[in-house]
């Protein structure tokens, strides 16, 4: 039998409230839908494929007030962003389109704490163009 190795419901907990601080003032940045992310891209590689379209800024959006911990159901314990309205327009002249590939965030000293590439790209080329976007993350969760 292999060795059985686990986080604590303290230690989840603890881990998420020290991510969820480092956290505050975050960025959620979005990537064009041409770029690969790995796990070895860089900061500056993402910054140089964000996206650009008519209601996006560079720099991406702040994310002020991060909720939780509370225990997951499934283990570990979850934090929660604040909900961000992603959308296009007003449309300026001429208009910018964009396909969006992904999105990655930012911790507040600047750091890259997570990249998400989507299965689908996300268009926004149109007044109505949008989506709600939120992040959950899981910390101590046991396999």
């Amino acid at each position: 039998m292999p060795d059985l190795k686990f986080f604590t419901r303290e230690a989840a907990m603890e881990k998420a409230t020290d991510i969820k601080a480092a956290l505050a003032l975050s960025k959620l940045r979005f990537f064009k839908s041409t770029f690969a992310p790995t796990a070895w891209s860089t900061k500056a590689e993402l910054v140089a494929e964000e996206v650009a379209f008519d209601g996006y800024t560079a720099g991406g959006y702040t994310l002020t007030a991060w909720t939780g911990p509370v225990f997951d159901p499934d283990g570990g314990a979850l934090i929660t962003s604040p909900i961000v309205n992603v959308a296009y327009g007003p449309a300026e002249a001429p208009p910018v389109t964009g396909l969006i590939g992904g999105y990655w965030i930012e911790d507040a000293a600047g750091g890259v704490r997570v990249v998400v590439k989507y299965a689908d790209a996300r268009s926004m080329g149109a007044v109505g163009d949008g989506f709600p976007w939120v992040e959950q993350m899981v910390e101590g969760r046991n396999p």
